[in-house]
This record gives C-alpha cells, sequence and structure tokens, in this order.
C-alpha cells in the first residue's frame, strides 16, 4: 500500500490531523512528505464523500414518503379519538405497514 492510500485509510477510520502525521511520521516521512499527503489526503477524501452524497440522493424521497405517510397515520389517529374507530384503525394499520415495507426495503 502506497503512503496516499495509507493516509486515506487513515481519514476513512477517523484519525484527527494530529494522528495522521504522526503516523506517518513513525512510517520514516519528513515533513515535507506529511504535508504533501496529508493535502492530496484530505481533498480524495473529500471528493469520495461527496460523490457518496449525490448517489444517495434518493433516501430524500423516501424520507418525504415516510412524513407524508406519518402525517396522514396522525390524521386517523384523530379519527379514532373522534369516534370513527374502524376507519381509523384500519388506516392506521395500513399506513404503519407501508411505513414497514418501505423502511426494509433497500
Amino acid at each position: 500500500m502506497n503512503n496516499l492510500d495509507y493516509s486515506i485509510s487513515l481519514r476513512v477510520k477517523g484519525f484527527s490531523k494530529n494522528e495522521i502525521k504522526k503516523e506517518l511520521y513513525d512510517k520514516g516521512l519528513n515533513e515535507t512528505q506529511v504535508d504533501y499527503y496529508l493535502k492530496k489526503s484530505d481533498e480524495i477524501f473529500l471528493n469520495q464523500t461527496l460523490q457518496s452524497k449525490k448517489y444517495n440522493s434518493d433516501r430524500k424521497t423516501k424520507n418525504g414518503f415516510k412524513i407524508i405517510i406519518l402525517l396522514l397515520s396522525l390524521l386517523l389517529l384523530s379519527f379514532v379519538f373522534l369516534g370513527y374507530a374502524r376507519i381509523g384503525l384500519l388506516g392506521l394499520f395500513v399506513f404503519w405497514s407501508l411505513i414497514g415495507y418501505s423502511s426494509f426495503r433497500k
């Protein structure tokens, strides 16, 4: 494993800048090399993080769906308290089963 990959793997593990510097100094690198690898690993790690966030944009639609279903279930729960028990309980069962189905489906 080269030094750049090593510093990126330390970033992924959650090491701080000082800890990464210490690890790279322990590997026998000088100060200019350590600064170079820190800068490059920061750039690559941030690019990877931004790329992964772009591909996870479908979560927002799933969360929006859950919020709408939860608001409708709150409305049906209020129907239960107002006396429309059969409509409210049946609707709650249907909506909560939709939420459970969408939570486990990936």
